[in-house]
């Protein structure tokens, strides 16, 4: 948070109020949640390599005994957190009512991916979740500052909670995401020179130190302060007016006047609190307080698994009941290697006459890797000197040790499979069945994240129009990570002369999408792994004409120049959306000179053929004419003699044709009186 913002200055007695409550509300955290705490230190402590109980270490130290340790948990870990570096965690508004503008939308996701984009949110984020499956609960929080050191602008960033047990909730809250919580403290030890160097008028004696004995969490010890940023939420009443256009105003304290003109119909009464926080250490306020912006608290937790007790809940991580195993592991690993190392080597079985001469060479056997052994003769004891066998290795070790392997994957629901190992299942479908139990015995850590995530992204909704509501502009970021300029709360003139707001982010109520899927650079390789396969199946026209596509979803050097070339190559018609109206219509082929003398030379080719066709089709119709009149000859019985012999043919035809003609009349007609007959006698029946 920024601490230069302007704070009200507290009485005396409002700062030994605020101390007071401070320091009672840490001490019930800290009693209330003291053996999940205890335990978390301890998951970290594993994590880290401090495997072995205290006592033990120094007994076997004490006697120059091995204490191994082969740290096997951040495997498991790592196989819960590694995938939520590699997703892309995306926080996205939706419109929630009428008076919220999808344009306005727009840019609340555009500003919470620049949000994020400039915290480096995944590295953030990847931090808690780290602790959240580690040791049960990690923090991560919103804070703002000015933009430059010269301007009031002021933005908005995250940050992450370096340690999960800093943090002190109010035991109170029950929700998930603790957005109920009505106090909390961050705290740091400082070192005792920083503190004076930072509050050089502040008290340091008095504070309460571990060797009290007075079983509260201390405040100092020999060479640290614990400093705190103690935030609260303070009840607040208010009263809320109603206009005549349906907007709501606050007129706590407006006077009854301008109720009248502003046009107020109707008045509540809401309850509700304003966050502050102050800076303080276990015997005064050092700053504060300092009013933050927004109505939540602004650290997110990310919790791992939590089970409700009798006396509260018990919370863990993915790797507390691993911790016993690991444990007999390593004992059982220190075991084996000591019994290895205590046992002598194989000895020799040699008289003395036999090396009597060579003792030099035989006293250095087990040191020395030499090519022969030199002996002589012993008549008592005929051929070499002979080897004992060597010892047995401590096979009860070693499988205790193995058990222990497997105990640390069935209480983490992470097998071979999971790790990339070989194991028992060898087909691909058993490997993936395997794979998918693994996730799904830890997918409520990713789904816990999702929620907090909602979360931040109220968290973010809420302060934005807070911090931004100034005008000015701002860039945003697209899905794609493209850069966007766009203007904010910039007042214009309407069309009926009045100002309007443009891009007003004060206006409307959002809610929150969280989505947990694929990082970009994986979505590019599946990409270009899918148009790599499925242009194979095309034709060449087709393969050339999205090629540039191909090029532009390959994540290697030079990729992006490959497909600025094709994409020049193709046609500029098929780069055209045809649903876009506001695309320029396609080039109409008839412009081009060539296209037009190709159509010319088909259309003179097309007018020779309908010449020549008109010809024929003339020359036959005069045929046709003559035919007819030789037909017409025959039908009035003139003898063929007296017609042309080119005609004598057709005559002959014609007269066969009438024949015809006449002999199917007269068959027809026959059938239509047969017809009518039986018509007729089927009327008569019926009658």
């Amino acid at each position: 948070m920024n601490t230069a913002d302007k704070a009200r200055a507290p009485s005396k007695v409002d700062k030994d109020d605020v101390l007071k409550e401070a320091r009672e509300r840490l001490q019930q955290s800290w009693e209330a949640d003291r053996e999940n705490r205890e335990e978390a230190a301890t998951d970290l402590r594993f994590l880290a390599g401090d495997q072995w109980p205290a006592a033990a270490r120094r007994e076997r130290e004490i006697d120059n005994r091995p204490c191994l340790t082969i740290n096997r948990l951040p495997q498991f870990l790592r196989q819960v957190t590694n995938p939520i570096r590699e997703a892309d965690l995306s926080i996205k508004t939706a419109p929630v009512d009428s008076n919220s503008d999808p344009d306005v939308a727009k840019i609340f996701d555009g500003l919470i991916k620049q949000i994020q984009y400039q915290s480096s949110a995944q590295t953030v984020y990847a931090t808690a979740a780290e602790h959240q499956s580690g040791c049960g609960i990690g923090w991560f929080q919103v804070v703002t500052d000015y933009v430059d050191d010269s301007v009031f602008d002021q933005e908005i960033k995250l940050e992450g909670i370096q340690s999960p047990l800093s943090v002190y909730d109010d035991p109170a809250a029950v929700k998930p995401d603790r957005s109920d919580s009505m106090w909390r403290h961050i705290t740091e030890m400082v070192p005792l020179a920083t503190f004076k160097v930072k509050w050089p008028d502040a008290a340091t004696e008095g504070l309460d130190k571990p060797s009290d004995g007075s079983g509260s969490l201390y405040w100092a010890d020999r060479d640290a302060v614990r400093i705190s940023h103690y935030w609260r939420k303070v009840p607040v009443k208010k009263t809320l007016g109603l206009l005549q256009d349906g907007a709501t105003v606050d007129t706590t304290d407006m006077d009854p006047i301008l109720k009248r003109i502003a046009g107020v119909t109707q008045e509540r009464v809401c309850h509700t609190h304003k966050v502050e926080m102050y800076v303080l250490s276990g015997a005064e306020v050092l700053e504060g307080p300092h009013p933050w912006p927004g109505k939540y608290l602004p650290q997110i937790p990310v919790i791992g698994s939590e089970i409700p007790v009798e006396n509260g809940v018990y919370r863990h991580g993915v790797i507390r009941f691993a911790r016993d195993p690991q444990q007999l592991y390593n004992f059982s690993r220190t075991a084996a290697a000591e019994a290895i190392a205590l046992r002598p080597k194989a000895p020799y079985i040699a008289t003395a006459k036999q090396i009597a001469k060579h003792k030099d060479l035989w006293d250095t056997a087990n040191t020395k890797n030499r090519p022969y052994m030199l002996y002589d003769h012993d008549p008592n004891a005929p051929g070499p000197p002979k080897r004992e066998p060597p010892p047995e290795v401590p096979v009860a070790h070693i499988n205790e040790a193995q058990s222990a392997a497997e105990d640390m994957k069935d209480t983490t629901g992470i097998y071979d499979a999971s790790l990339g190992a070989q194991s028992n299942e060898k087909s691909g479908v058993a490997i993936d069945r395997r794979q998918v139990q693994g996730d799904t015995a830890n997918y409520h850590y990713g789904d816990n994240l999702q929620r907090s995530l909602e979360y931040c992204g109220r968290v973010l909704i809420d302060l934005i129009p807070r911090i931004y509501d100034n005008e000015r502009v701002v860039r945003i970021l697209g899905d794609d990570e493209a850069e966007e300029f766009v203007p904010i709360n910039r007042v214009i003139m309407g069309e009926d002369g009045m100002p309007v707001v443009m891009n007003d982010l004060s206006t409307g109520r959002f809610d929150v999408r969280v989505t947990i899927g694929r990082s970009a650079t994986t979505k590019r390789l599946e990409t270009a792994q899918f148009m790599t396969e499925f242009v194979k199946q095309l034709d060449p026209p087709q393969r050339a004409a999205v090629m540039d596509l191909v090029a532009q979803n390959i994540d290697a050097p030079g990729a992006e120049q490959i497909a600025k070339r094709l994409r020049n190559m193709v046609d500029p018609s098929l780069m055209v959306d045809p649903d876009d109206p506001q695309a320029p219509p396609p080039p109409n082929p008839m412009d081009d000179p060539a296209v037009q003398l190709e159509m010319a030379e088909k259309e003179s080719k097309i007018q020779e053929t309908q010449q020549k066709t008109r010809k024929t089709a003339a020359e036959a119709e005069g045929q046709e004419i003559d035919n007819a009149l030789a037909v017409n000859q025959a039908a009035q019985g003139l003898h063929p003699t007296q017609q042309d012999p080119m005609q004598e043919k057709v005559f002959d035809a014609g007269m066969k044709e009438r024949d015809a003609e006449r002999s199917s009349q007269h068959r027809y007609e026959d059938r239509q009186w047969s017809v009518e007959d039986q018509r007729r006698q089927a009327q008569q029946g019926q009658e």
